[in-house]
């Protein structure tokens, strides 16, 4: 895994953008966005994420073009994680965003 490009969003969240198809094949060059925003709830389990605590939620997508686009929307604050929840690794942990 590379980091490409790093930013914050307005809200003070980080962002990156991360290229995974160097380890895994089947995932295209740059399609992966990683945040670490704050939970909005908790969920059980040691590695879940916690109510008001940083956690690691990533996107994936299905080009470098539509990455980087939703990358600067934002950056800008054109729109919010909430707004790719279809895109979550883990659908299951949208209600944190």
């Amino acid at each position: 895994m590379r980091v490409l490009e790093k930013g914050i969003m307005p809200n003070g969240t980080s962002i990156q953008i991360e290229e995974w198809s160097e380890n895994y094949s089947f995932m295209p060059y740059g399609s992966t966005i990683a945040s670490y925003p704050k939970s909005k709830v908790s969920h059980e389990g040691t590695c879940a994420p916690k109510g008001n605590q940083s956690y690691r939620f990533s996107f994936n997508f299905k080009s470098e073009e539509e990455t980087k686009k939703v990358f600067n929307e934002l950056l800008t604050g054109g729109k919010a994680l909430s707004d790719f929840k279809e895109n979550l690794s883990e659908k299951k942990y949208a209600d944190c965003l």
